[in-house]
């Protein structure tokens, strides 16, 4: 397993990124997402586009996103 950790002002805001033979755990605070082998592609694309969103026209590309 490798664990990364993204810094944050608050520690609590942190976010730790778990990496298992056949999941993804990501974890802020009390809060835990699990994402499955079969779910990675499709949640990478999506992170990918609101990725764009923050460097580009939130608008144009929160419309792709919602048609997808």
């Amino acid at each position: 397993m490798a664990t990364w950790q993204t810094p944050a002002d608050d520690p609590a805001a942190a976010i730790t990124i778990e990496l298992h033979p056949r999941r993804i755990t990501l974890t802020q605070g009390e809060t835990e997402l699990v994402v499955t082998q079969n779910q990675l592609s499709d949640i990478a694309d999506k992170l990918y586009f609101l990725d764009l969103t923050f460097q580009n026209d939130a608008e144009t590309i929160v419309d792709v996103l919602c048609s997808t």
